[in-house]
């Protein structure tokens, strides 16, 4: 069975600041296999309040796609739970190179490193890295102000890619449609790109589901003004519009892939 539990499915700094959607990330499930995607603020406690728990000393890997607080905030609250304190070294961290350098004002602490004995440096198409059940593939370098990759999550039963943060460019399309995903998470930040920064739109979404044709599309990572139109309605809108089942996570949310 492969799952996705969305922890939390807000984005940018208005959002996150008051908690107007959580920011924990996600949790995928897969045969036995537990790894949580972009571990935000409050990712910790968003976790353990689940029912059932989200139990992060069951974690097989942490993973960033990025290195941006709303992504990464709570990785060494993450990493100490899933290693106990650092009493019980397990698992696998995987992030690019500037998360982790000391010399690029890294996210990840040197000190939790050590706790976990396996790391792989998310970069331009790397992989297969296992973790587990799962075969874990970096995308394409996306456009954005610091290190930012796509993720691509292979099981037995399913195939679940992960857009982050990007300013849409046509190679994403090419990147994507190669991995021919079950499930394609995108985080639709804007609704219309009105202040031109590197974040995907509404409109983005649809050029992305209308290319990669994935078997289901989920957005989730809403600003302030993707929360105002509601993301459930403007979801219908993508449906209708492409023939792809599409989605808008929210809080909590379970979605049985497989």
């Amino acid at each position: 069975m492969v799952s996705l539990r969305f922890l939390g499915t807000g984005g940018a700094r208005w959002v996150v600041a008051k908690q107007i959607r959580s920011s924990g990330g996600f949790w995928l499930r897969a045969d036995g296999t537990n790894v949580h995607v972009d571990p935000g603020p409050g990712a910790l406690v968003r976790a353990l309040t689940q029912l059932p728990p989200c139990d992060p000393a069951l974690l097989d890997a942490i993973v960033l796609s990025h290195k941006h607080l709303d992504h990464a905030g709570d990785v060494n609250a993450m990493i100490e739970a899933m290693c106990q304190g650092g009493w019980r070294p397990r698992g696998a961290l995987c992030a690019p190179r500037d998360a982790l350098d000391e010399a690029q004002q890294p996210v990840v602490l040197p000190y939790a490193r050590r706790f976990v004995p396996r790391e792989w440096i998310v970069e331009a198409h790397a992989g297969p890295f296992e973790i587990g059940a799962v075969e874990l593939r970096a995308s394409l370098r996306l456009e954005h102000p610091v290190e930012a990759y796509g993720l691509h999550f292979r099981t037995a039963a399913a195939r679940v890619s992960y857009l982050p943060c990007t300013r849409y460019f046509d190679a994403i399309v090419d990147d994507y449609k190669q991995h021919a995903p079950d499930v394609l998470v995108m985080n639709i930040l804007r609704y219309r790109d009105s202040m031109d920064v590197d974040h995907l739109t509404i409109d983005d979404a649809r050029t992305l589901i209308d290319g990669i044709r994935p078997g289901v599309a989920i957005m989730s990572h809403f600003g302030t003004r993707m929360l105002e139109r509601d993301p459930a309605r403007l979801a219908y809108e993508l449906e209708d519009a492409t023939g792809v089942k599409t989605f808008a996570a929210y809080d909590g949310w379970v979605y049985d892939v497989a």
